[in-house]
């Protein structure tokens, strides 16, 4: 291998240059809310410093320790600092999101967030109905060219890169998974970046991405990357919700992978210290925050990289000269 010494801030820009790289009726103000048809949206409130109403519309639940539960905490901080009236519906699946972004815009809310890669087509759809209220697509690059539409991520381009570096100097055996629950547009940047990133430490290496159906599901997800090692696949690269514990048990059960973590610090939040190399962890309540303080609803697409506090590495491996020289 070619040795370069860089840090991991070099290797965001380099990233950076490679890829150049938001049916029950919803309540009048924000706390835990219930699947359309079995309850209420939640409302909490205060006077803003901006005149402002945020309304949330999330995929999972509030308590699941992931990417739900840190960008409703996010708003919560905003809530907090400024006194802004918010409201959030959890749970929400792909059928009831038009139906739940115009309950929340017919009520008034000014800026109206759908939370996850899967809400693009009903946000655009909901916006171009209330020019006069501001959507935010999160976890998103796409504004569908409506004036009043934003979108807003954390960098998937970097951390894919970083991830398929540290994949790169843990494989033995030359075969590293990505593992995902779906592949939306941010996913796909993450996949190739990976890519980019394991052919940085070495081309020969053997890549793959597997889906798994399921952001929480565990055991859906140990199965998946159960049935990769037995492939010989010996890093797991996982981009998932709560079920990014199936990954770590598969890689606990194997004895013989490394998981290098996405999302999630799989050392310490999924208690797998024994096989992280490393993790890519995501700001989720940097994003929620900024999004609810209003700083990025200008119809332009925001990405939160290393210098926005967007993701932070966390190194678990203990470096050799070599691997040092590389990363």
């Amino acid at each position: 291998m070619k040795k370069r010494l860089m840090s991991i801030t070099s290797i965001a820009l380099i990233t950076a240059m490679c890829l150049s790289a938001c049916a029950s009726k919803p309540a009048d103000s924000g706390s835990a809310a219930a699947p359309a048809g079995d309850g209420a949206a939640k409302t909490e409130s205060g006077a803003s410093e901006w005149d402002n109403s945020v309304a949330m519309i999330l995929p999972g639940l509030i308590t699941d320790e992931a990417f739900n539960q840190f960008t409703y905490e996010g708003m919560v901080k905003a809530k907090d600092e400024l006194g802004i009236k918010t409201a959030y519906k959890e749970n929400v699946t792909q059928d009831e999101q038009v139906e739940v972004l115009r309950q929340f815009a017919q009520q008034g809310y000014e800026i109206i967030i759908g939370q996850g890669g899967q809400f693009g087509e009903a946000v655009a759809t909901v916006a171009a109905e209330f020019p006069d209220k501001q959507f935010i697509f999160s976890v998103g690059t796409d504004t569908f060219d409506l004036p009043n539409m934003s979108a807003a991520t954390i960098s998937y381009s970097h951390a894919g890169f970083i991830g398929g570096v540290l994949a790169g100097l843990n494989t033995k055996n030359n075969k590293v998974a990505m593992v995902t629950g779906e592949f939306y547009d941010t996913h796909r940047m993450m996949e190739a970046s990976f890519y980019k990133g394991v052919a940085y430490v070495n081309p020969d290496i053997e890549t793959t991405a597997i889906t798994t159906g399921d952001w929480a599901d565990t055991v859906k997800a140990r199965e998946a990357c159960l049935a990769v090692i037995a492939q010989g696949y010996d890093v797991l690269f996982p981009c998932l919700d709560a079920a990014g514990a199936g990954v770590a048990a598969a890689a606990q059960d194997s004895g013989n992978v490394k998981v290098v973590g996405a999302v999630a610090d799989y050392a310490e939040d999924y208690g797998a210290k024994d096989v992280t190399a490393g993790s890519v962890v995501f700001a989720w309540d940097e994003l929620g925050y900024r999004e609810t303080k209003g700083e990025l609803c200008d119809g332009k697409v925001h990405v939160l990289g290393m210098a926005e506090n967007g993701i932070r590495p966390v190194i678990n491996m203990e470096l050799n000269e070599e691997q040092k020289a590389i990363y």
